[in-house]
């Protein structure tokens, strides 16, 4: 049984063991599956670790386990079970054709070898010659291809690598809280938008433009959905609290304050007022760039002191990158309310925000389409 020695891994004598690794992808990760059914999308991927990583103390306290344990927690849920519990169905069927395979190799390599023999035995003048000839088409052997996913992180508490195809609440390795991890990694995808406008020259403004107000509207839709998910998370954490379903209550701060309210919990109380005002301002410049082809309306003109009905709205890629930054203290405030500690590894420090209750200052460098980040 040569082909199947290859993938033994314990037994004796008739009753072998065999077991075969996950396939990986070019990177070298592995393809998990959540076995909680509404871990939505229950897929993610798990690679090596960091071997420059060195793991503080101050970050176990927001563990669920011990990292490189033989456990793996969804980050999408949170819920903790034994690694074979997060085999992905297609990697278990791929391992049983990958059997089959050697098995059937075997097979046929046995009886090839059984009949030569006889073959041999039989004399060339005998009145009855019997020959045997073993016929079998070769089978190639089964191949399994695997795509890395878009979302990769790394957490920035334990070391590991992973990848996510939706919004990850926590680390598969050491279930520490990742989402304040996951939202950066947005604010920087939106910052390298605004670099990459800022490089086109003046005789393409308009695509400029469109490059910021797409930026500008991935800062909403990213800050939306991370709102979304961590109250759709406190909810499964109290099951005696019955909720409507949400619509796009996140999208306004009021409503979005009042759906947290129920967990007596504030995700904005960690704003000034000049911060809260930027928020409001910027969640309302997003409609206008997203519902009316970026003309200001009339309800927008009385928020925004500068905007005239009818025109443009300005985008500034520094005003942007504030956004973001404003929108990430907000997660932060999320993800130390889920992990029940400030995490002990800061991200990058926030933009600043312009004095005064207005908020909506310009400088010299407003302009419809371009922009500079300071």
């Amino acid at each position: 049984m040569r082909n199947l020695e290859r993938l033994r891994t314990g037994g004796s004598g008739s009753k072998m063991t065999v077991g075969v690794p996950p396939p990986r992808t070019p990177s070298g990760r592995v393809y998990r599956y959540s076995p909680k059914e509404d871990a939505h999308p229950r897929h993610f991927l798990l690679g090596e670790v960091n071997a420059k990583f060195t793991i503080v103390d101050a970050a176990r306290s927001r563990m669920k386990l011990e990292p490189r344990s033989p456990q793996t927690v969804c980050p999408y849920s949170g819920y903790v079970g034994l690694d074979a519990e997060f085999n992905h169905p297609d990697d278990m069927k791929a391992a049983v054709e990958l059997v089959k395979h050697a098995a059937m190799s075997d097979v046929e390599e046995m009886l090839a070898s059984a009949f030569k023999g006889l073959n041999n035995r039989s004399s060339r003048n005998s009145l009855v010659r019997i020959e045997a000839k073993v016929s079998s088409r070769p089978r190639p052997k089964p191949r399994f291809s695997r795509r890395d996913l878009l979302r990769e992180m790394e957490c920035d508490h334990c070391g590991r690598d992973y990848g996510v195809y939706a919004i990850a609440l926590f680390c598969p390795d050491c279930g520490a809280p990742n989402l304040r991890l996951h939202f950066s990694r947005e604010c920087k995808l939106v910052g390298e938008q605004v670099e990459l406008a800022d490089t086109l020259s003046s005789d393409r403004q308009e695509l400029a433009y469109r490059l910021l107000g797409n930026a500008h509207e991935d800062v909403l839709t990213a800050f939306e959905a991370t709102l979304k998910v961590a109250y759709h998370y406190a909810l499964s954490q109290r099951p005696e609290i019955k909720a409507k379903p949400v619509k796009n209550e996140f999208q306004n701060v009021d409503f979005g304050r009042d759906r947290f309210s129920a967990f007596d919990f504030d995700p904005y109380d960690n704003l000034s007022a000049d911060e809260l005002a930027v928020l409001r301002l910027n969640i309302q410049k997003r409609h206008i760039i997203g519902h009316n082809l970026g003309v200001v309306d009339a309800k927008f003109a009385k928020q925004a002191t500068d905007a005239k009905i009818g025109e443009t709205v300005h985008l500034i890629g520094q005003d942007i990158i504030q956004f973001a930054s404003i929108g990430q203290k907000v997660i932060d405030r999320l993800d130390e309310w889920i992990g029940g500690t400030t995490s002990p590894k800061p991200l990058n420090p926030p933009a600043p925000v312009p004095d005064g209750p207005a908020a909506d200052k310009k400088d010299n460098q407003q302009m419809s389409g371009h922009c500079k980040v300071i």
